[in-house]
Order: C-alpha cells, then structure tokens, then sequence
C-alpha cells in the first residue's frame, strides 16, 4: 500500500507526460490529442545533460542498436546507412531520457527515475497507457508496431511486414485491452527489447514518409516518435514537435561518440 500511494503521489505532483502543470495540449489534423507542448522558451540553447547511469547504459546497449538499426533501416528509402539509422535511434533515446521540464526545474532529475518506474508499475499493474522509458514509448503505440500498422496522415491505414525482434507477444492471444498493455510494458521497459521496438518504430517512419512522398531525415524520425507526423510544414506548425526537434538536435554530437569508434569491419559482422 505505501508503495501504491507513493506511486500516486509521484503521478499527481509530476503529471502524467513529464510535466508540473496543466500545459495547452495540441492537436493534429485528425483531433488526435497529443504530447503536451512544453512552454516557450527563447533562444535555441538547451543543456544536452545525460545522466552518468543513462550514459553507462547507452554504451553498454551501444551493438544491440546498432544491430536493430541494420535490421530495421531500408537505405533505398531513408537514404541513411545504417550507422546513420543508429546515431538517429542514440539521439532519440537521449533525448528521451531528460525533458525540458527537467531542464526547466534542475530538482526534477532526482525524482525522475522514480516517475518513469512509477508509470511503468502502473501499466503493469491495471493495464494504463502512460509512456514506458527508455523509448518514451505507449503501450498502444507499440501495438501499432506488433501489428504491422503505419497510420496515414489522410487517416487510412499502411500494413507492413514488421517484427519486433525478442517479442513474445501474439496479439491474437490477447482479447483484454489492460491484459495486452501490462504484457507490452513488460517488453518496452526491458532495455534490449525497448531498442528493438524503437528501431522498429522509426522503420514505420519511413514508410510513412515515403508514401507521403516526404523528405527523409533524422529530423523526420524524431517528429514521427514524438507526434507521429512527418511533413516538414506539419513540424514546424505543431510546438511539441518543433521544439523535440531543436532539443534534440543538441544531442546528435553525443549520438555521433557513441558510435565514433564503429569501423567498417565491425558494420559488416553485424
């Protein structure tokens, strides 16, 4: 029981999508309710702090993204090598891991680990939809990803043979919504299996832009994690996607490190 109410009380004071009070939530052209917008800010400087246990993480799962990235990276229609997928995946993870609230109020990053797993119990325990880290990711969102779904912006949906590699869920077997939420939270909390529902999702990216006959970059991906929207003038007019773009172009020099060291020779043993 404390343990529940400590988990209600982190929810309360911090919100439910990283946040401290009520901000404008903004739509896409569907209706769609979507991320919160964080507030303005002037200037495009950010702080591309990484917590020293999340930097240790990222080197140690540095292979299993460039694995994922290999597997799920189509160059004929990114236009990417697959390292190039990889520094995309490594920024969007960093990215993830420390938001503008935290940078806006510093004592938030003590409790932050808290939050993230007190979301995560939730799902677990009834089934809710909260964000899952390392990823950021639904627990609805990866269910359009195990099932192969890549949502048009004309509200039709694309079917594409995909699979998340190390999934043990069969969707079929799955006729309770919470049943099937508690079950994908266990997945995208798991590190190794959390990259491989990433790379997975950017994979819809790029089907998605390349349908739509879009431009193709990192900026394209990281608006599509963040929003689910890949037109250049659609980012710019949402503030949530604008604004997860500028942060996390500041963390692309920290993606490029970590893959600095990567040669031809241990690209091709991939």
């Amino acid at each position: 029981m404390r343990r529940l109410l400590m988990i209600v009380v982190v929810l309360c004071l911090i919100g439910a999508d990283r946040v401290v009070y009520a901000p404008t939530a903004y739509t896409d052209r569907d209706g769609l309710n979507l991320r919160p917008a964080p507030p303005t800010r002037p200037g495009p400087t950010i702080e591309a702090y990484v917590r020293p246990e999340f930097a240790a993480r990222m080197r140690r799962l540095r292979n299993t993204i460039l694995v994922a990235a290999a597997r799920h990276n189509h160059p004929q229609l990114s236009g990417m090598s697959d390292r190039e997928f990889a520094i995309v995946m490594a920024t969007i993870l960093y990215n993830e891991n420390f938001g503008w609230a935290e940078e806006l109020a510093p004592p938030l990053r003590m409790v932050t680990p808290l939050y993230q797993e007190a979301q995560q119990q939730v799902n677990s325990g009834i089934g809710a939809n909260f964000s899952v880290w390392p990823a950021n990711l639904r627990p609805s969102v990866a269910a359009e990803i195990l099932a192969g779904e890549v949502p048009l912006a004309d509200g039709s949906i694309l079917h594409i043979p995909l699979r998340v590699e190390g999934s043990q869920i069969d969707l079929r077997q799955y006729h309770d919504q919470r049943a099937l939420f508690a079950a994908i939270t266990t997945e995208i909390s798991h590190d190794e299996l959390a990259i491989n529902y990433l790379a997975a999702n950017l994979e819809r990216g790029v089907w998605r832009a390349a349908i739509e006959g879009q431009p193709i970059s990192w900026r394209t991906l990281a608006a599509w994690h963040n929003q689910g929207i890949v037109d250049p003038v659609a980012i710019q007019a949402n503030p949530t996607a604008r604004d997860y773009v500028r942060r996390a172009a500041a963390y692309l020099p920290a993606a490029r490190m970590l893959f600095a060291t990567t040669d031809h020779a241990e690209m091709s043993a991939l």
